[in-house]
């Protein structure tokens, strides 16, 4: 829609019947709207703000940050990068991958999410449902984040080996390479 409404601007202003600088104009004000979404989705959720890697890495070891592996985090995460890209900002594709990545991990080894007050219960394994083995899921999650950000199974293993979690076992290390 953006270049289409360009190149007819410019077409106009080349044919003299727009004024000049109308397409630079038009072009400025998708710009100016595409900023202003992404703003208003990390307005909407300010830990979809960033990266997301340092967020993913201190969750992994322990720290409790509030809102970090939500459903909401994850639709104003990529709405965010949707429209960051779309305005030609600067937008890496390795940290929205991770912290994706481990959103979606996160979710499904809990099988339940607070936005809907759904409770999936898909898992029927409870064990599932414990701190522990939703950190090895998100550190699965993170893996799977780099390997399809870089195409990199073996990549997305060594990010969550020396990135992520800060216990390491071998059950962990299967998981992690079956997920990426």
């Amino acid at each position: 829609v953006k270049w289409s409404d360009v190149n007819a601007a410019l077409a106009a202003e080349a044919a003299g019947a727009a004024w000049t600088g109308k397409a630079y104009f038009l072009y400025l004000f998708y710009q100016t709207f595409y900023v202003c979404v992404a703003s208003l989705m990390v307005y909407l959720e300010p830990v979809s703000a960033g990266s997301g890697i340092p967020e993913v890495k201190c969750f992994l070891n322990g720290i409790a940050l509030p809102r970090i592996v939500r459903l909401k985090t994850l639709f104003c995460k990529v709405f965010g990068v949707t429209f960051s890209v779309a305005a030609g900002l600067p937008v890496g594709k390795e940290g929205p991958m991770v912290h994706s990545g481990a959103v979606v991990a996160s979710s499904i080894s809990q099988g339940k999410t607070s936005v809907c007050n759904v409770d999936t219960s898909f898992t029927k394994v409870p064990a599932f449902r414990n701190d522990k083995e939703k950190r090895d899921f998100v550190a699965c999650g993170a893996a799977a984040g780099v390997c399809s950000a870089f195409s990199a199974p073996i990549g997305g293993v060594l990010f969550a080996l020396e990135e992520g979690a800060s216990y390491w076992s071998t059950k962990l290390t299967w998981r992690v390479f079956f997920c990426s």
